[in-house]
């Protein structure tokens, strides 16, 4: 299910979706003040009516489980270890510190990716190695390259860039004047690498998800070197599975 997939669920408890959203759904149109019509006696024929919709999003079943985490039902998941959990992907791509603005923009393009990890290249890698994707696991992680950077570009001034590598590209985000006050703002706090390490609690990784407002915490290792990434939907996949499990 790609990312901008949309689905339409019942008026029904978080806890009971948390296979919807553990299977990749990012966002889902939740009926509100519904009702249910022509009801059969057998249970056939229901038709739902609601007045109107809300959008509910991943980001908002992981503000869920933040205020709710001293609930009974939740406290024994966000205590334990991400490695504890398995909630590391540990088969996470990434451009290096080389690779040009342009070329990292296909990147997302291609594998269809709102962000990707910028790692330090080594000098005995051919330069090809810099036009797309590679492994990022081992490396040192430098930066975040996100596909909302080019939100409030100029298309005049980003054709002028294009040349740059996607690191300096970064850096020129949270001080070009040409990005408007929001966006700016935005990306300070952007260039901020939020991370993560095996050991961290569950209830650290949706805190710094909730806080920074990302949808992804890269997992290093004590020496900054990229292990892999956990994404909401790898929180909200274990957070489901240890609850049935429980």
């Amino acid at each position: 299910m790609g990312p901008t997939s949309l689905m339409f669920i019942q008026p029904v408890s978080v806890i009971e979706r948390m296979e919807l959203w553990s299977k990749g759904a990012h966002r889902a149109l939740v009926p509100m003040d519904s009702q249910m019509e022509n009801v059969s006696p057998v249970g056939v024929e229901l038709v739902e009516s609601a007045s109107s919709h809300r959008m509910f999003t991943q980001m908002d079943v992981l503000r869920f489980m933040k205020e709710h985490s001293a609930d009974r039902e939740l406290q024994s998941v966000p205590s334990r270890s991400v490695h504890q959990l398995a909630a590391i992907n540990h088969d996470v791509y990434a451009i290096t510190d080389r690779t040009k603005l342009i070329d990292a923009i296909k990147c997302l393009k291609t594998a269809m990716l709102n962000a990707v990890p910028i790692v330090t290249s080594s000098d005995s890698v051919d330069q090809q190695d810099h036009n797309h994707l590679v492994h990022g696991r081992g490396r040192k992680l430098i930066g975040t390259f996100f596909a909302t950077d080019l939100r409030g570009c100029y298309v005049v001034t980003l054709k002028s860039w294009l040349g740059m590598s996607a690191r300096a590209f970064t850096e020129e985000v949270g001080t070009n004047p040409l990005y408007s006050p929001n966006n700016n703002a935005a990306a300070t706090w952007k260039r901020e690498l939020v991370t993560c390490q095996a050991e961290s609690p569950l209830s650290e990784v949706i805190e710094k998800a909730v806080g920074k407002h990302v949808h992804r915490v890269w997992a290093v290792d004590q020496d900054g070197l990229l292990v892999g990434l956990v994404s909401l939907t790898d929180v909200i996949r274990v957070i489901g599975l240890s609850l049935v499990s429980d």
